[in-house]
C-alpha cells in the first residue's frame, strides 16, 4: 500500500489499540500477526487474528465511534498507519447514499461482533462451570 504515512513496530503482547478509545487511525499489518479481542467482564475474549495485508481500525474511521475491540501484537509486528487525509478524501468522494451503506455495514459488523462475543463468553462460562463440576466428582 502506498498510502502509508508511518510505520510502527510492536513486541509480543503490546496493545496497539484499546477497546473504547477514540481514534480514526486505520492500519495495515505489514508483518507478523495481531489479535483482536473484546472485554467481557474481567475476561478478554479473542475474536480473531489478522496477518500481513489485513486492515484494522476501519470501523472507527467510518462511524467515528469508540474502538469496538482491542488489538494486540502476537510476536513481533509491524503496522502501517494509512493516510487519514487520503481516506477522508476518498470517503467524501462517494455519494451520501453510499456513505450511508458503508456506515450501516460498519454498524452491522459492530452488532454481529457483539453477539458473537456474547455467545463466546457464555460458552466460556459454561465450559468452565462444567470443568468445575467434573473436578468435584
Amino acid at each position: 500500500m502506498n498510502k502509508i504515512v508511518s510505520k510502527e513496530t510492536y513486541k509480543d503482547g503490546q496493545v496497539i489499540l484499546s477497546e473504547g478509545t477514540f481514534g480514526e487511525g486505520t492500519y495495515v499489518v505489514l508483518s507478523g500477526k495481531v489479535s483482536i479481542s473484546k472485554k467481557v467482564g474481567e475476561e478478554s475474549i479473542s475474536i480473531t487474528e489478522l496477518q500481513k495485508n489485513d486492515i484494522f481500525g476501519e470501523v472507527g474511521f467510518i462511524n467515528k465511534e469508540g474502538r469496538s475491540a482491542s488489538v494486540t501484537a502476537v510476536g513481533d509486528v509491524q503496522v502501517g498507519l494509512l493516510d487519514k487525509d487520503f481516506l477522508d478524501n476518498e470517503f467524501n468522494k462517494t455519494s451520501s447514499e453510499f456513505q450511508g451503506i458503508l456506515k450501516a455495514l460498519t454498524e452491522r459488523v459492530r452488532k454481529t461482533t457483539q453477539e458473537m462475543i456474547t455467545l463466546k463468553a457464555e460458552n466460556y462460562l459454561l465450559k468452565n462451570s462444567k470443568l468445575g463440576e467434573d473436578r468435584k466428582i
